[in-house]
């Protein structure tokens, strides 16, 4: 979902719904991307994030200057609007309709950093990320229209399509109990250089 120059970045915000989803094993090697799910914020110790799993393990993120810190929070077909940046995550049907999976809404911020375009996924999944030309809802269907190089591409958002909407957040923002997502690499001493750090907001 994202492009950058730096390697660090390469790694998908939204891997839950997507990408790259490994988890975080004890013996993880040293320079082996990893995410760590379902964990909570114990401590920021300026620019060191503990984060405390289910288990009670804890692992120090480090959060680097090209570190993505985001908010996701729950959005609705309802709330996109033309001109929305989006990433979408379709299923491809035999007539080669687009059914999209998961939708994240793209803050502004965060639009210069995504890669544009429609490409298949090593899951078999299509990856959108364009704007939105219009959303139409009918009795018959909800769907979405996406400004494309070759034109505009149409997918249906079924009713339990997960939607999702990202933004940016500070460092200062994180407080410890808060349920976070981290993906970065591992580090010899078991520290993790996060590459994105999401608040999952409750609601």
């Amino acid at each position: 979902m994202w492009e950058s120059t730096r390697p660090s970045s390469l790694v998908p915000v939204i891997a839950a719904t997507v990408l790259l989803v490994v988890p975080m094993a004890a013996g993880a090697a040293a320079g082996d991307r990893v995410t760590v799910t379902g964990s909570t914020i114990a401590a920021v110790n300026g620019s060191n994030v503990t984060i405390a799993s289910p288990d009670g393990s804890q692992k120090v993120a480090k959060v680097q200057p090209d570190t993505l810190i985001l908010s996701r929070e729950t959005g609705t077909l309802g709330a996109i609007k033309p001109g929305d940046a989006l990433a979408v995550t379709a299923k491809r049907g035999a007539d080669g309709s687009l059914t999209a999976i998961s939708i994240n809404i793209i803050a502004p911020e965060l639009w210069s950093r995504a890669r544009k375009g429609q490409w298949a996924m090593e899951s078999g999944d299509i990856m959108t990320n364009a704007v939105v030309a219009q959303t139409v809802e009918r009795v018959e269907g909800r769907t979405l229209y996406m400004k494309l190089d070759q034109g505009t591409g149409a997918i249906t958002v079924p009713t339990a399509t997960e939607i999702h909407r990202l933004t940016t957040i500070r460092l200062g923002d994180l407080k410890p109990g808060m349920r976070v997502t981290v993906r970065g690499i591992a580090d010899p001493d078991g520290t993790i250089r996060a590459s994105s750090i999401t608040f999952d907001r409750p609601g």
